[in-house]
């Protein structure tokens, strides 16, 4: 007995383990072998096995033809992931096409077999209008069959449209139920969009921080780029967590290595501004530009900034306008300011106020503030003073200290609109108190000579030392010789 089956071993080519068993690689050999004759036998599971790893590769070299064979198999026997898979297949040809629409006819059966991956895909079909006419009621009955079967993703699809009321009545506590479901069946997505909902109040939602940061923990431990970075503020900023400025770095960091462009973004702003440690603009720069040239626009035009400036890296004139540009076609607003100051000032090429003027247009239109005032300022040396008031005004109410000052010059020297001492007293005020060091020498002035406002030297002297700190040349000269005259030398 021991002869004979020592001989059938052999016969098999089986090598055996100390536990008798066979190594992987034989192992996978066998599970192939075996599939094959269920699968030629007619055994309707492993024809669809075949199926999907002819479609992958596994074990086998990767062969569409032979993946659709056994499929089709499969599918004539009703198993309805066969049906699925194959319909996959052929829905990877044009619409219309006879490839295309025995697809949709295997869709629609697995569909109607229950197959809730089946009914997810159909509905989003439907919803699209892809190769089937839009149908939105149909796709949303489609879509709650599925969720009902027990598919995360279309719970979390249809918790989603609950909470917006997007193509159904809107029910929020039904839609956060559909999305826990998902969530608490472990759906990443699922997972994180309750973290988004949660932390920004969407839908009308309470806020709750601290339920946010435990869904976008749950997701962002299982690699989430979206939740590491939610995640990573939540931490930065202290909300729902102890502020934890390590943590929050490492989570955004391991959110932009994995591609997430806004904590790239996030990283570079953090690090420009110091806030894990001192300012650090080389590593800024370095964040910047991993997130611009994945498309982001702030960054590309941050990057922008430090190159023109030299900060973190050798100044580059000629690529900050480069990435200048890149940001201003994809909509950044800052990136238009710095082109126009780029063009006014003759940097990276010929000075050109043309150019300078219709970069800051298009940012002063967006409603940029500080882009207003700079458009407003070289209307005004223009001659253009009904512009230029339109636009210092803009600026003004919008907070822009320099416009704040240029204005008051507008109203003090009465250019484009009726002199008024008095506006221009309030104007320059509100740039003095925002720092601003020009306004902070014309109050000074106006206070000192008693024009639009009650005479108060005291005052007068408070604003030129102001920016007389800041080097202003001329305040430094108001103020020495408003002391001389107060010293009875004069």
């Amino acid at each position: 007995m021991r002869r004979s089956l020592s001989i059938f071993l052999f016969a098999l080519n089986l090598p055996v383990l100390a536990a008798g068993l066979p190594a992987a690689d034989e192992a996978a050999k066998l599970a192939l072998a075996a599939y094959r004759a269920a699968a030629e036998s007619g055994e309707p599971t492993a024809q669809f096995k075949l199926g999907w790893l002819y479609a992958h590769g596994e074990w086998v070299q990767q062969d569409l033809s032979e993946a659709r064979r056994w499929y089709t198999l499969a599918a004539r026997q009703g198993e309805t992931s066969a049906q699925f898979n194959l319909a996959l297949l052929l829905l990877a040809a044009k619409p219309g096409t006879p490839e295309a629409q025995e697809g949709l006819a295997w869709l629609k059966q697995a569909a109607e077999g229950g197959l809730a991956r089946a009914q997810l895909k159909l509905s989003e079909l439907l919803e699209a209008g892809q190769y089937l006419p839009a149908d939105l009621p149909a796709a949303i009955a489609w879509l709650k069959r599925a969720a009902d079967g027990g598919d995360p993703a279309a719970q979390n699809n249809l918790g989603l449209r609950l909470l917006a009321g997007h193509g159904v009545e809107r029910d929020t506590t039904a839609g956060l139920a559909w999305l826990l479901r998902a969530a608490e069946a472990e759906y990443t997505t699922a997972q994180t969009n309750l973290g988004l909902v949660y932390m920004d109040g969407l839908h009308g939602v309470a806020v709750d921080p601290v339920a946010a940061v435990r869904w976008f923990g749950r997701a962002a431990e299982k690699g989430d780029t979206l939740a590491q970075y939610r995640l990573g503020l939540a931490l930065d900023k202290g909300l729902g967590v102890a502020r934890d400025a390590a943590a929050a770095r490492r989570w955004l960091e391991m959110a932009a290595q994995g591609g997430e462009r806004a904590a790239a973004t996030y990283l570079g702003l953090a690090y420009e501004a110091g806030s894990f440690g001192p300012p650090d603009a080389a590593t800024a720069a370095q964040w910047y530009r991993r997130a611009a040239e994945a498309g982001d626009a702030l960054a590309a035009n941050n990057l922008g900034v430090l190159l023109r400036e030299g900060r973190g890296l050798a100044q580059e004139l000629t690529e900050a306008r480069q990435w200048f540009e890149r940001a201003a076609q994809a909509g950044e607003l800052n990136a238009w300011y710095n082109l126009g100051l780029m063009h006014e000032q003759g940097e990276s090429g010929p000075r050109d106020e043309a150019a300078a003027l219709e970069a800051y247009q298009r940012a002063a239109e967006g409603g940029l503030p500080k882009a207003q005032g700079r458009l407003g300022w070289l209307l005004y040396k223009q001659g253009r003073y009904a512009e230029a008031l339109k636009w210092l005004t803009r600026a003004a109410e919008g907070g822009d200290a320099a416009a704040q000052n240029n204005l008051g010059v507008m109203y003090e020297q009465g250019k484009g609109v009726a002199k008024d001492y008095a506006q221009a007293a309030r104007w320059y005020r509100k740039a003095a108190e925002a720092g601003e060091r020009n306004a902070q020498n014309n109050l000074g002035v106006l206070l000192r000579d008693g024009i639009g406002v009650r005479k108060d030297l005291a005052e007068a002297i408070e604003w030129f030392k102001r920016a007389a700190a800041q080097g202003h040349v001329k305040a430094q000269l108001n103020l020495a010789q408003l002391y001389e005259k107060l010293s009875g030398k004069r």
